[in-house]
This record gives structure tokens, C-alpha cells and sequence, in this order.
């Protein structure tokens, strides 16, 4: 059994299995035996990118409850480009600016900006650094869904970064590809505090997709009984 662990330990294969999982603590013993397993990747994606993808509900585990993730971290894994704009400090995000003046306006292979990195990875300060080195606040994400970073920062619950791409004029009722909102996105997590938020920031309530769906309706359905009240008030 000990020595099935320390194999287990080294394999990268099964840590970004168990990351992928949010198996928190197979990801916290593997990384007691071998913390260069932190930096672990494959063709499906690095640890720290598969730890920001792991799904909760109808979106992403949001940063601040992300212990894997953190896990992760504390390991200082060697970040790509991408994944500072996504957990990565400032410093870190003007050195990036600074070798590549052209950065604020790349694609990654997911047709996100950084600025979409920043904003799913609820990086306030990255957001806000980019945004003053030319990154453009409503840029659409060049895939499928043909979202914003504000919409993508719903998906996660990423009320600070949220926060900073209001403050610079995001369109708070832009419509991605299917007709969804960053309301509808918050309402869906039943994420209050965005939904408060978008409300003060003018986003409307009363907006139905295509099929009829309202942000109501999405909180409903959720069974989110806090965000359904905070929508019903807000349509008096």
C-alpha cells in the first residue's frame, strides 16, 4: 500500500485526474509527495487551468472557494501567459505587459482574451491592468459562445473582477450567442452579490431570451430562493 502510494504520488496523470475531480485531498497528498507535480500538464491542459475549470452547479467553482486550486498554487507552479491574467499577481501581470505590448489583445486557443482569463479567474488587479494597457472591456470571445468578460465572469461569480469592468463601461446587457446576459449567467448560480450589482449597474431585469427565459425564471429554477426574490422585487 506505501509503495502504491509513493507511485500514485509521481504520476501526473492521476494528480490532473484528481484535480479534475476536485478530489482535494488525493490533490494535497500527491503534492505533499511531490510538489513539481503542481506544474503537471497534458494535452487536455495544465494543473492550474484544469483546477479553474472544475464545474459547480451551472457554472465554475468561484476562485474563493477553489481549494485545489490554491493547492496548486502554493506549490508556485511555473504559469503560462493566460493563466497569469488569471491567478497571477500584479507584478507578474506587468511583466507580462511589459515583454509583450501587444498581449492585452491576444486570443488563447479558446478565443479568450486575457482580459476574459482575468475576469473568470476573478483577478481584479489583472483585469484592471489590462484594461489600462489597451484591453478592450466588450471584447468577444472568438468561440461558440461569443461572450464578454463580464458574461464569462458570471460564470464563475467573479464579483471583483465584475466590479472593475463596470467601472470601465462593460455592457452589462451585451447578449452572447444563445441570448444570455450576465444577469441570467448570475442568476443561474444564484450569485446575489453580482445580481445586486448588475441591477445598480443597469442591467434589465425584465429581459427574455429568445425562448422566453427570464433571469427569474433561471433563479427559479435553480432553486436559488434569495436571487428569485431579488429578481421579483427588482420588476416592481
Amino acid at each position: 500500500m506505501i509503495i502504491a502510494l509513493a507511485l500514485a504520488a509521481a504520476d501526473p496523470v492521476a494528480f490532473l485526474a484528481a484535480v479534475r475531480a476536485d478530489d482535494l485531498a488525493q490533490v494535497e497528498h500527491m503534492l505533499s509527495k511531490d510538489r513539481s507535480l503542481a506544474g503537471a500538464r497534458d494535452e487536455k491542459g495544465s494543473a492550474v487551468s484544469s483546477a479553474l475549470a472544475v464545474r459547480k452547479g451551472q457554472g465554475f467553482v468561484p476562485r474563493r472557494d477553489n481549494r485545489v486550486l490554491e493547492a496548486i498554487l502554493k506549490r508556485r507552479p511555473q504559469l503560462t501567459p493566460v493563466e497569469v491574467c488569471s491567478v497571477g499577481t500584479a507584478s507578474q501581470v506587468n511583466a507580462q505587459l511589459a515583454d509583450d505590448p501587444a498581449f492585452p489583445r491576444s486570443r488563447s486557443s479558446n478565443g479568450w482574451t486575457p482580459l476574459h482569463a482575468a475576469a473568470f479567474g476573478n483577478n481584479a488587479a489583472a483585469a484592471a491592468l489590462l484594461l489600462a494597457a489597451g484591453a478592450e472591456v466588450d471584447a468577444r470571445a472568438k468561440n461558440r459562445f461569443d461572450n464578454t468578460p463580464l458574461q464569462v465572469a458570471m460564470l464563475s461569480q467573479a464579483s471583483d473582477a465584475a466590479q472593475v469592468l463596470i467601472a470601465h463601461g462593460a455592457d452589462v446587457n451585451a447578449q452572447q450567442a444563445e441570448g444570455v446576459t450576465a444577469l441570467l449567467e448570475a442568476a443561474a448560480n444564484g450569485d446575489t452579490v453580482s445580481i445586486r450589482m448588475l441591477l445598480a449597474a443597469g442591467s434589465d431585469p425584465s429581459y427574455a431570451m429568445p425562448d422566453g427565459r427570464t433571469a427569474l425564471d433561471f433563479a427559479r429554477a435553480g432553486e436559488h430562493t434569495e436571487a428569485a426574490q431579488l429578481l421579483e422585487r427588482s420588476k416592481r
